[in-house]
């Protein structure tokens, strides 16, 4: 049976509406962002091609500024549900701008010609935009996402982002038929196809995103890590605020140590998720066999992990550290077949710190800059002096 691109992509908008309107529904009213809104995304995407499909309901050129303006609509809710699914990117902010500035260029184009080019190149950024908010790197203690997913959403994103390209120029070519949902040419096509695909792996990852949520407000409501059995946010948050009343009441120190385990994304990638969390499990039990009687030893995010420690200065942070590496070199090879090192930060209590958080916070500062001079060492928090760095 053959298929033309009018038959596809009707089918399409059938697609994206049904699942428009069961993603949200499985969420059940329970708080489940990152899927309503990529169900709303779908749903605005249905409308677009729905516009396509019927362009006599609103004709003219206030009919296509439409379908243009809930292509951006569904950029926009996308990339939010991206946002909520894979937490705070590097450079995620700047992509809500992206497509305001191509619309606006779109809508400027100062002939048909180019119009028609920036009809095919608008969804192209867009799609573009999307692929580089799925691969932009984490910021601190938020998920790496599951590369999984991500690859598989990313494989028809890329296509279509190709083809709109060649679409684009297309248009600008007088001699060349522009590929539309009217005709049968092989581009029209593909993209009706690979648009189905993109729908479908959408979906898919928010059903992932779904599952990943819930499971990490279960793990949020029980006092320890799963994997590790080290304490969890919430634990540590109730334990730090007890240490830090001990010491305001009677006048000691606390410091904070915070640690990552270097280049565990590229074990991962080369050794598998297992290895990964063998390497994670090792340097809990370490700092678990490390830690005295009243420090607290938590995980916090899928890489970091956070040492406080009472009654304690410079030196004895420089001393866990020491030792920490010390039992990771001896142990390591054994257990994994390779050497495993960290990166690390620490800091110490401030007169007019508030809360716990100051202090991690400060800590994870001295992290970044431990891995920015190379990794594999200990860096003090911002404004201590750099004779006490390890």
């Amino acid at each position: 049976m053959a298929f033309d691109p009018t038959t596809l992509t009707a089918a399409l908008f059938v697609q994206l509406g049904v699942l428009a309107l069961v993603l949200p529904l499985m969420a059940d009213g329970r708080g489940h962002k990152a899927l309503r809104w990529g169900g709303a995304a779908l749903a605005a995407q249905a409308l677009a091609w729905g516009g396509l499909l019927w362009p006599e309901a609103v004709p003219g050129s206030v009919g296509m500024a439409g379908v243009d303006a809930l292509s951006v609509a569904a950029w926009i809710l996308a990339l939010q549900a991206v946002q909520c699914w894979l937490g705070p990117r590097w450079g995620l902010p700047w992509l809500w701008a992206l497509p305001a500035v191509a619309f606006v260029a779109h809508l400027a184009a100062p002939s048909p010609p180019w119009r028609a080019a920036g009809a095919a190149l608008l969804p192209a950024l867009v799609q573009g935009g999307l692929l580089l908010a799925l691969w932009m790197p984490a910021t601190l203690n938020a998920a790496a996402g599951h590369r999984r997913w991500r690859l598989t959403l990313s494989l028809p994103l890329a296509l279509l982002a190709l083809l709109n390209v060649v679409r684009g120029f297309m248009a600008l070519d007088p001699s060349v038929d522009l590929p539309t949902l009217r005709g049968a040419h092989p581009v029209a096509l593909g993209a009706a196809v690979l648009s189905g695909a993109a729908a479908a792996t959408w979906a898919l990852a928010c059903l992932s995103a779904w599952r990943a949520e819930t499971e990490a407000q279960w793990q949020a409501a029980a006092p320890a890590d799963a994997l590790t059995g080290l304490a969890n946010r919430t634990a540590l948050e109730a334990r730090g605020a007890e240490l830090l009343a001990h010491a305001r009441r009677h006048g000691d120190t606390l410091g904070a140590l915070s640690i990552e385990i270097d280049h565990l994304q590229q074990i991962q990638d080369r050794q598998g998720l297992e290895v990964g969390n063998a390497c994670r499990v090792l340097l809990a039990e370490c700092l678990q066999a490390l830690a005295r009687p009243g420090d607290a030893v938590a995980r916090l995010g899928d890489e970091g992990f956070v040492v406080l420690l009472g009654r304690t200065r410079a030196d004895g942070a420089q001393a866990f550290d020491r030792r920490l590496r010390e039992a990771l070199q001896a142990q390591a090879p054994e257990r994994l077949g390779f050497f495993l090192d960290v990166s690390a930060g620490w800091s110490l209590l401030r007169p007019d710190d508030r809360q716990v958080d100051d202090l991690l916070q400060r800590a994870d500062a001295g992290r970044q800059r431990a891995k920015a001079e190379g990794r594999g060492r200990l860096a003090a928090e911002p404004g201590l002096d750099a004779e006490a760095d390890a």
